[in-house]
């Protein structure tokens, strides 16, 4: 009798189809990316790097050899096996994302270990839910993970920070901003790559397909189960908040290294168990009420500046800006910002440093923390306010100035779905968005982005043509798009070098030379309102740190705290008539908006009122942390004296009641008048 054999070889044609697809796909991108398989000793010589080559080869080896085996299990058998992938495989993908994006696996708890393995499970489980079939399950649950995995790694390198849940809402505008970066795969996704494929068709081959003798209640089962296990896991992943108990907590000023510490998956999945804004302790009616009362009693502040009538605001977010040389650690050739450093010394202007809550992106985030006056240390970590918050009007400098007569336009070269500004705008109080399709002016580019000198063009093109209308008084706000991310553009100039360490940081040098050209544009659009006789007020601000080489930052930082000096950006308040000059040291975002309406002798709400006074004792109020009036900074999560603490309370409540208690909100705090309904120009 014949002994039966459960692993023989194959040769079909499905399975050498499979085969050769496998080995030249491996080989294809084996020798386009050959330098991977090169890296430098300790001399600065190019060597092969075995441990690669060894791995990448035996990986797709092995997965061209499982396509050409037949396994002869029988039905019990293979059903088995099948479950036991679906259970083990998410542990393993768990570790190659999370080699990939390089954190401290080797040095996780036992319980972290557990945490992230429940966020894949979940993921595989919902798959064989949705497919009962095991391979199937390998196959989305292993893509979905990969992907995730690899794309997070682009994100840490390009943001600074990794993929949070509201990111997944802004696809769209990562799209528009993906093109300027440089996508490089390294050896460890290259193999995560391969093993991926491998267990794919191993679950192939071994797990089963629909075996005839299983009846239609079994594989009902099948699926409940499945489904059973997801919905337990999500329960006990975010209502029950079982991340907590498993050692998983994140912070907020620093999603890198929180990531890296608990791993990609829980560090993403304990960030979406905050997607819901909590109501502020002490919230109710009573102490908005009290609150309220408080706030009418505020006196408004005294005017910065001497307009003569209602003028001209324009108040200008300029992308990526951030002035290293204030730090004084480092000299750039030639100085980068000589425009606006002879601003700040000529005693002229309201300027000073301002603290965003953002490193590196999510740039609408300052958007809203200006316009509104609102803080993102009252949201949930890595929140988008325009993707998730702001879906009915919302109270904003747009909507002050509207009331006192303003026409009101947003102007950003962009995609005007980025950010979800077409839907975000006119609920802020804006009449009118422009966007780069709709350009009155004709658009030059610095490194393949509309310039800031464009956008100003577009702005003075903009007042030439309110102004001939008649006496409607106009407010414009300019994000502008020119220093946006992505400095490896060969064709670009550079100009402004770092000295001492002249071609040590070519993205740095590239950001530098482009700052330089930001610089010549503000000159440019001053010069133009400094010869009109009609009062003009313009603000100009960043809104994040750039993302550099690291060696850059530790050398423009060296003396300084990372966690909070790498929040720093610059802003001045300039004026066509006179303007109480002054340098303010700190500040945050949140407070500009007031200090523009004091600039321009315009009246704010009783909101406005309340920040500026806020501001005198806590300035500077982030995601990150705050700083009190005698300049200690507390990150996020730490001990605050009571003080501080009771105004930050109070603070938190209002805010709350002007965004998220629609019911209760007490409109006279924070509208001048009504919201009436808003038009918006398609």
């Amino acid at each position: 009798m014949k002994e039966k054999r459960f692993l023989r070889l194959n040769p079909s044609r499905g399975n050498f189809f499979a085969a050769g697809a496998v080995l030249l796909a491996s080989a294809v991108f084996f020798i386009l990316e050959w330098p991977l398989a090169l890296e430098e000793d300790a001399s600065g010589q190019q060597r092969l790097c075995w441990w690669y080559v060894l791995t990448f080869s035996g990986l797709g080896a092995l997965a061209t050899g499982i396509c050409l085996l037949q396994f002869d299990l029988p039905g019990a058998a293979r059903q088995a096996i099948g479950w036991l992938l679906v259970l083990l495989l998410p542990l393993s993908t768990f570790v190659v994302v999370d080699v990939i994006n390089g954190t401290k696996i080797w040095q996780f708890s036992g319980r972290k270990w557990l945490a992230n393995y429940l966020c894949y499970l979940l993921v595989f489980a919902l798959a064989y839910a949705l497919t009962r079939r095991p391979w199937a399950a390998v196959a989305i649950g292993g893509a979905a993970s990969l992907t995730f995995g690899i794309a997070n790694y682009f994100v840490v390198q390009f943001r600074g920070q990794p993929i949070l849940p509201w990111d997944l809402t802004s696809f769209g505008t990562a799209l528009t901003v993906s093109g300027g970066y440089e996508y490089v795969p390294t050896r460890k996704m290259a193999v995560g790559a391969l093993y991926y494929i491998c267990t794919v068709a191993f679950c192939v081959k071994v797990a089963p397909q629909d075996a005839p003798h299983a009846s239609r209640r079994f594989h009902i089962a099948e699926r409940l189960a499945a489904l059973s296990i997801s919905g337990l896991l999500a329960i006990t992943l975010f209502p029950l908040n079982g991340l907590s108990y498993l050692d998983i907590s994140v912070w907020a000023w620093n999603q890198k290294g929180s990531s890296e510490l608990i791993g990609i998956a829980a560090s993403f999945f304990a960030n979406a168990q905050y997607m819901m804004v909590d109501t502020p302790d002490g919230y109710s009616a009573r102490a908005v009420s009290a609150l309220s009362g408080r706030l009418e009693d505020i006196p408004s502040p005294a005017p910065l500046g001497e307009p003569g009538g209602k003028p001209t605001v324009i108040a200008i977010m300029n992308e990526s800006m951030t002035d290293f040389g204030a730090l004084g650690t480092l000299e750039f050739t030639p100085d980068n910002m000589p425009n606006i450093h002879r601003l700040q010394r000529s005693g002229d202007i309201i300027w000073g440093t301002a603290y965003s809550s953002v490193y590196g992106g999510n740039t609408c985030n300052s958007e809203y923390e200006f316009l509104t006056g609102n803080s993102m240390a009252f949201l949930p970590a890595g929140s988008k306010p325009y993707q998730q918050y702001i879906d009915s009007p919302q109270q904003s400098l747009a909507h002050t100035l509207k009331s006192h007569g303003y026409h009101t336009v947003a102007i950003h070269p962009g995609d005007r779905k980025a950010w979800e500004r077409i839907d975000a705008y006119p609920h802020l109080g804006f009449d009118e968005f422009m966007d780069a399709a709709i350009f009155d002016v004709p658009r030059s580019f610095e490194h393949r982005l509309t310039s800031d000198r464009s956008c100003y063009e577009q702005l003075i093109y903009e007042y030439e043509y309110w102004r001939e209308l008649g006496d409607t008084p106009l407010f414009l706000f300019n994000v502008t798009i020119q220093n946006h991310g992505g400095y490896e553009d060969e064709n670009y100039e550079t100009t402004v070098q770092v000295e001492g360490f002249e071609g040590a940081w070519p993205r740095a040098e590239q950001y530098l030379s482009l700052t330089k050209e930001s610089d010549s544009a503000i000159e440019y659009l001053l010069d133009y309102f400094e010869d009109i006789d009609e009062p003009v007020v313009v603000l100009f601000f960043g809104d994040h740190w750039p993302k550099l080489e690291e060696g850059f930052n530790r050398a423009v930082l060296k003396g300084y705290n990372a966690t909070t000096d790498m929040y720093r950006v610059p802003f001045f308040i300039w004026a066509n008539y006179p303007l109480e000059g002054q340098e303010i040291e700190a500040v945050s975002l949140n407070y500009l908006s007031g200090l523009l309406l004091r600039a321009a002798d315009i009246e704010g709400t009783p909101y406005t009122n309340y920040l500026e006074e806020l501001r005198q004792d806590v300035p500077v109020v982030t995601d990150i942390g705050v700083m009190d009036s005698k300049g200690y900074f507390f990150v996020s999560g730490s001990h605050r004296p009571p003080d501080v603490s009771r105004k930050l309370r109070e603070y938190s409540i209002l805010q709350y009641n002007s965004s998220f208690d629609e019911n209760r909100r007490a409109d006279s705090l924070f509208y001048r008048e009504e919201p009436q309904t808003l038009l918006v120009n398609e």
